[in-house]
C-alpha cells in the first residue's frame, strides 16, 4: 500500500507483516515481500524487529521491491565496515552507531513515521526493565538504530527517557505489535536460528551467576578478583549480562494468540545462515520468496472474499 492508498483503506482484511530479527537472515523478508507484490497483495501494516525493522522501514519509505533487492545484493564487506567503523570508548558499546543512523536516514529518505507510505511500528527493548518498546513517531532512522543495537556491540539509544537495545530480545517476531497497529490479518516471518548459539551464552551466564552465589565457592580467588574489577569494567559488560538474562526470560517465538485471528507464520529455510553472513543475501531472498509464494495464494483468496 503506497502514497494516497494509506489514506483511504478499503473495507476488508488489513494485511500486516511481523518481520523478525536475525541479522543477515532478515534478507528473507525481501523475498516474502517480492512474493506478495507478485500476488498483488497490499501490505497496510508492518511491525519490525532488528533486521526486520530495517527491511520494513525501507519498504515503508517507498522503495519499489525490485530496487530493495538490488540494494541488498550490492552490499559488500567494505560497505558494511564503513557502518561499523564508528568505534567509541567501550563504555556502553564498542560502536557508537552514528554512521549507521546516518545510513538509515538515507535508506528511509529522512522520513518521520507519519510520512511513510505504510504504517510502521519499530520494536526495541528497554534494557533496564526488559519491556518491549514500540516506536511509531519521530525520525524513523533513530528508531531503527535502536532496534538493531546489539548489546555490547552498539551503544544503547536513548529515546523518551528509556535506554533501548535490540528488539529481538523482547520480541523476536513482533506479532502482537502488528495486530495492535491495526492489522486484522498478519503474516509473521520468523528468521530466528540456533546457529548463532546465543543459548550457549545464556547458559554460561546463568552458570556464572549461580556459581558466584554459592557460599562454598565464594572464597575462590577468581570471583574475588572479578568482584574487585566490576566497578572499573565498561558498562557494556553489564549491558551484555542484562541482555542475556532477558533472553532467557522471553520465548524464542511469539506466544500463541488467545483469540481467533487470521494469522500465518512462516520460517524461510535460512537456519544455517549466521547473523553476520550478509554475503548470503541472495540465498536468503530466494528462501523468503519460496515460503512467500506458498502462503500468498491463501492471503489472496482471503482478500478476494473480502472477509
Amino acid at each position: 500500500m503506497r502514497g494516497k492508498e494509506r489514506q483511504s483503506v478499503k473495507t476488508g482484511p488489513v494485511i500486516g507483516l511481523a518481520l523478525g530479527g536475525g541479522g543477515a537472515r532478515g534478507h528473507a523478508h525481501l523475498g516474502v515481500l517480492k512474493a506478495l507484490h507478485q500476488a498483488n497483495i497490499p501490505v497496510a501494516v508492518i511491525a519490525g524487529t532488528s533486521m526486520g525493522a530495517v527491511v520494513g522501514a525501507a519498504y515503508a519509505a517507498g522503495y519499489p521491491i525490485d530496487q530493495l533487492l538490488e540494494m541488498a545484493l550490492e552490499i559488500n564487506w567494505r560497505r558494511l565496515f564503513s557502518f561499523f567503523a564508528d568505534i567509541t570508548l567501550p563504555r556502553q558499546g564498542v560502536i557508537a552507531g552514528n554512521r549507521l543512523e546516518e545510513y538509515f536516514g538515507t535508506l528511509t529518505k529522512g522520513k518521520t513515521f507519519d510520512q511513510l507510505d505504510v504504517a510502521l511500528t519499530v520494536v526495541a527493548t528497554d534494557i533496564v526493565t526488559g519491556e518491549e518498546v514500540r516506536l511509531s513517531s519521530g525520525p524513523v532512522a533513530k528508531a531503527v538504530r535502536a532496534s538493531i543495537a546489539i548489546p555490547g556491540v552498539f551503544c544503547p539509544v536513548k529515546v523518551g527517557g528509556r535506554l533501548l537495545v535490540d528488539g529481538s530480545i523482547a520480541a523476536p517476531v513482533p506479532v502482537l505489535a502488528a495486530f495492535e497497529a491495526g492489522a486484522t490479518a498478519v503474516l509473521a516471518i520468523d528468521v530466528c536460528s540456533s546457529v548463532d548459539r546465543s543459548d550457549v551464552l545464556v547458559q554460561a551466564w546463568k552458570w556464572f551467576k549461580a556459581v558466584q552465589a554459592r557460599p562454598t565457592l565464594q572464597t575462590v580467588g577468581i570471583f574475588d578478583v572479578l568482584r574487585s574489577l566490576k566497578p572499573g569494567l565498561p558498562q557494556c559488560v553489564s549491558i551484555v549480562g542484562r541482555s542475556l538474562e532477558l533472553c532467557d526470560r522471553y520465548p524464542a517465538i511469539p506466544p500463541p494468540l488467545t483469540s481467533p485471528v487470521r494469522y500465518w507464520q512462516v520460517r524461510p529455510a535460512v537456519d544455517n545462515v549466521r547473523w553476520y553472513e550478509f554475503h548470503r543475501a541472495k540465498e536468503c531472498i530466494h528462501a523468503g520468496e519460496a515460503v512467500g509464494q506458498q502462503v500468498a495464494a491463501e492471503i489472496r483468496s482471503l482478500l478476494d472474499r473480502g472477509e
